[in-house]
């Protein structure tokens, strides 16, 4: 086995997986896993949810992260009863787009991985990140690429992202994800609402969520001899092809009979088209994944947008 290509595969013996934040992609990720014979543990921040998370086989823990006031989260018997019993704790909880407190946010985050450690010194730890840490960065941008964020929540991922793999890096790896759809849950049922759109030549960075959840399934699963490969890296998953947004979009509103979308003329790409060169200005950023591909073994059942559809 070596470091350039590793073709790992989901071990025999069961392991016991914390979901730190099992909702949207949590939940179908937990069903997977649990038909392999893995346990999960999932938390949900709703008292409600038990009952749904119990009925799939999920271990409940109720956990709100304080978001405001890091002072304030709670951490319940049954949440450090689970930290201590688990394998792998995956974090995925988003920071919320609105009025985001950035300061308490990632000193929650800190916290809870220090509880997890603490507990189990161990554990493995998978951050769930997002490629927004690239902000409004132009042309090709991979795993190695240096960030530059922009909103508060890319900030706030950043510097998350940098704290797991200099402090926990033996044990710790970081999975940046694109904008992660389905079929039922897609951008563009937003954008039809909009009377003009910008920004028409940018290419799309997309990937589905059956793709998150294989790669993702491949990486809590492994056995630790080959978690030491992926420990201190950084990982993306993003669908390989990167079609522009006018006509991703134009052909998602038309698939799915929302009618068309308006989008403003970029004069700027429009002069470089005609010139037959490309400009990475009008195209943004376009996200490659092709290191992570090699490092897992893995192939997209969706590898391009229009696949998605």
């Amino acid at each position: 086995m070596t470091n350039n290509n590793i073709n790992l595969q989901p071990v025999q013996d069961a392991n016991t997986i914390m979901l730190c934040g099992c909702g949207w992609l949590g939940q179908p990720l937990a069903s997977r896993l649990i038909q392999l014979s893995h346990r999960v543990y999932g938390t949900t921040t709703r008292a409600e949810q038990v009952g749904v998370l119990q009925a799939q086989g999920i271990q409940p823990v109720e956990f709100v992260l304080d978001k405001a006031d890091v002072g304030n989260t709670v951490y319940s018997a049954t949440l450090l009863h689970a930290l201590t019993d688990s394998d792998v704790l995956m974090v995925n909880i988003p920071p919320g787009r609105r009025h985001l407190h950035a300061t308490p946010f990632i000193a929650g985050i800190k916290q809870l991985i220090q509880h997890a450690i603490v507990r189990n010194p161990k554990i493995k730890i998978v951050f769930i990140s997002t490629t927004s840490v690239f902000g409004d960065m132009t042309g090709d941008v991979d795993e190695d690429t240096q960030v530059e964020p922009v909103t508060a929540s890319g900030k706030a991922h950043a510097e998350l992202e940098q704290w797991c793999l200099h402090e926990y890096g033996q044990q710790a790896c970081v999975v940046r994800l694109a904008g992660l759809i389905d079929a039922q849950r897609h951008p563009v049922t937003a954008l039809v609402k909009r009377p003009t759109l910008t920004n028409g030549a940018q290419r799309v960075n997309l990937v589905h969520k059956k793709d998150v959840i294989a790669a993702l399934m491949t990486i809590l699963t492994m056995p630790t001899a080959d978690f030491t490969y992926i420990a201190g890296k950084t990982m993306h998953l993003c669908a390989p092809d990167h079609p522009t947004r006018q006509d991703y979009y134009q052909a998602a509103a038309l698939h799915k009979g929302l009618g068309s979308l308006s989008f403003s003329i970029d004069l700027d790409a429009n002069a470089h088209s005609n010139a037959n060169s490309i400009n990475s200005n009008a195209n943004g950023k376009i996200v490659q994944a092709q290191k992570t591909q090699q490092l897992l073994g893995f192939e997209y059942q969706y590898p391009s947008p229009y696949d998605m559809l």
